[in-house]
């Protein structure tokens, strides 16, 4: 009845046997969006994932790295995802990813103030703020 307008976006890890196990359980018919907010996007396009959801904070990126790993360019690659992980990696929970992500919106003048609203289990701390910050210049040095 939905045809092409059901799509599946696995979140649990490992992600990467998930994907291809739903791929192969599909005949490859099923369209997959990558659903760890691109950190695995390198593991999940090689699968046979359609896209991803991130959120809006690095979407810049994301598209760089789709558009590389679309033409190929393996090099450029291999530029962007590490950058591109490490940042992700820090918003491991859905609170930090909530709180890191809205910094990088303050910092990019999209929202006017990172507040995120309690109860919340994490408080981003001027430690982890400077190395996102760090994390965040090299990969936009990286992908310009």
């Amino acid at each position: 009845e939905y045809g092409a307008r059901v799509l599946f976006k696995p979140e649990a890890v490992p992600i990467g046997p998930r994907l291809s196990a739903l791929r192969d359980a599909t005949g490859g018919r099923a369209p997959v969006l990558e659903g760890t907010g691109g950190i695995a996007l390198v593991d999940s396009y090689r699968r046979g994932i359609v896209g991803t959801m991130p959120g809006a904070d690095l979407i810049d990126a994301l598209v760089a790295l789709w558009r590389a790993l679309q033409a190929g360019d393996e090099a450029r690659v291999y530029q962007i995802s590490p950058r591109l992980s490490a940042l992700i990696a820090i918003q491991n929970s859905l609170d930090s990813f909530l709180a890191v992500e809205k910094y990088l919106l303050v910092k990019r003048g999209i929202f006017k103030n990172a507040l995120v609203r309690g109860p919340v289990g994490y408080k981003l701390d001027e430690e982890t703020r400077r190395e996102v910050d760090r994390l965040f210049a090299q990969l936009l040095e990286v992908i310009g």
